[in-house]
């Protein structure tokens, strides 16, 4: 539980449209679907290909939502003054909602990827694999006589385990949202993890989902011509994809665990695309990427 001010000091960009003794109100949870709110949640309205959640907030809030965070000024929210939106629900506007949920669950959870050295894997085949064979090098690594799991949690599009242990994360084929995502990771940290691996996907990258976890590693398989009914260009594809890469510059620094890129050389549909990326990247930030190519399966070595 957190209040709403220790929640807000995540989020620089939100304007609240109440008291500021508003602050001082409880969150219990946080989610972006008006049907799992009860009293003391925190409702995040996200615009959504098929549907907005502004239009579910009066459900939030009469669901009983201590408060609500969205994109949309508070004169185009359908009842917001008769449901008492800004005046007795606090609303924190902001700019974007999806990664406002993220950063909010991750506070919630008390930022549990600060607290793991974090590979994320993404690319178009072969993810999935590859994040297996990684928790095997890793479990193996970190295995011992009383913990023969080794000290490992992976998240993957089919599903998720800790220290081995199989977690149940529901009927999906993505990158589980922000709220599970950052769940699994602070579930990864109690049962005494060191390692996480998180396959990210182009749509779990470009709606936010692992916005919030800090990545140590970043890894690429390869891109060809998929998904491009959802991101419209293959440029927008491979720009999601090169999120994860991005992301390796915002996130926290963490003792004895240097950050680093793994691209694929003999892929001409990434390489040249996310070496372009991670250029940009260095040359506006003073941390050290070290950046490996390679065209063969090998074991990759985490200090």
């Amino acid at each position: 539980m957190m209040t709403l001010r220790e929640l807000l000091n995540t989020l620089p960009d939100a304007e609240l449209s109440f008291s500021e003794k508003a602050s001082n109100i409880a969150i219990e949870d946080v989610t972006a679907d008006s049907r799992q709110v009860r009293p003391g949640s925190l409702f995040v309205a996200v615009p959504g290909v098929h549907n907005d959640g502004h239009r579910f907030i009066p459900a939030a809030i009469a669901q009983g939502a201590a408060a609500v965070i969205g994109e949309r000024p508070l004169s185009e929210i359908i009842d917001a003054e008769a449901n008492g939106l800004g005046r007795t629900v606090p609303y924190l506007r902001v700019q974007n909602s999806r990664r406002a949920l993220a950063f909010v669950c991750a506070a919630l959870q008390g930022f549990p990827s600060r607290r793991l050295t974090v590979v994320g894997v993404t690319g178009t085949d072969g993810k999935t694999t590859t994040s297996t064979i990684l928790e095997s090098i890793l479990r193996a690594a970190t295995a011992t006589t009383e913990a023969p799991a080794g000290a490992v949690g992976v998240i993957t599009t089919v599903g998720a385990r800790i220290r081995g242990e199989e977690i149940d994360t529901g009927l999906h084929v993505t990158t589980p949202d922000a709220p599970d995502v950052q769940r699994f990771l602070r579930a990864m940290v109690d049962a005494g993890c060191r390692y996480a691996v998180v396959e990210s996907t182009s749509h779990g990258l470009h709606q936010q989902r692992v916005a919030a976890v800090d990545f140590d590693v970043a890894a690429v398989t390869n891109i060809t011509h998929e998904h491009l009914d959802y991101h419209g260009t293959r440029e927008a594809y491979v720009a999601a994809k090169a999120l994860l890469f991005r992301a390796l510059f915002a996130s926290s620094p963490k003792p004895g665990a240097p950050r680093a890129a793994v691209l694929n050389a003999d892929d001409a549909g990434s390489y040249d695309a996310l070496r372009a990326a991670l250029a940009e990247e260095m040359e506006s930030s003073a941390l050290d990427v070290a950046i490996a190519a390679t065209g063969s399966p090998g074991a990759l070595r985490i200090p």
